[in-house]
């Protein structure tokens, strides 16, 4: 369920108009799992307690603080679409899914640094198959991709993607990690 928070009609209209496209109810802020937030122009007050993902939505230029995730309106549509339906996915309790910043592992939000975020999406996109060492320090920065710059990455991933001390992410020996299909 996502929450509309914007006192702007015409992107409120838009947003809920988004949310049946991906057939997602609109509900109460403090029942919603998503928050699209109008930045620009956000009901007063806001709701207390948040503790859903926010998209946030914005004409500045300046990447404001207090979501996610911001999209620059006017927002492509097809990138909202794919951040919902990834999201609303149905999935298992530890199911892991990526969004902008952000990996879940079920409800629980993992923040990630542009370089894990990289790595988790790759090796997402590869679940169940071992993902060369050499595939992935070529989707960090080349100012990165030395020595040991990946095992550290991955052992900062494994430990924030750990559920119950175990984490779904495996190192295969001389050739790569993988993410294991099913956690």
């Amino acid at each position: 369920m996502i929450a509309i928070l914007t006192t702007n009609p015409i992107l409120a209209r838009m947003l809920t108009l988004e949310a049946a496209r991906a057939e997602v109810p609109v509900t109460a802020p403090d029942e919603a799992r998503v928050w699209l937030l109008d930045l620009d122009r956000p009901p007063r007050p806001l709701p207390q307690g948040r503790n859903a993902y926010v998209i946030g939505f914005t004409a500045e230029e300046a990447s404001p603080a207090g979501a996610d995730f911001v999209l620059s309106l006017p927002y492509p549509s097809a990138s909202l679409q794919r951040i919902l339906k990834s999201y609303f996915a149905p999935q298992s309790d530890l199911a892991l899914r990526h969004l902008p910043g952000v990996a879940l592992v079920g409800e629980r939000r993992v923040h990630l640094s542009p370089a894990e975020e990289k790595l988790f999406a790759l090796l997402l996109e590869n679940r169940g198959q071992t993902v060369p060492t050499d595939t992935l320090l070529a989707a960090l920065p080349t100012h990165e991709a030395r020595t040991n710059v990946l095992q550290v990455h991955m052992y900062r991933l494994r430990r924030k993607l750990s559920v119950g001390g175990g984490s779904p992410v495996r190192s295969v020996r001389g050739i790569g990690y993988r993410l294991a299909e099913s956690f």
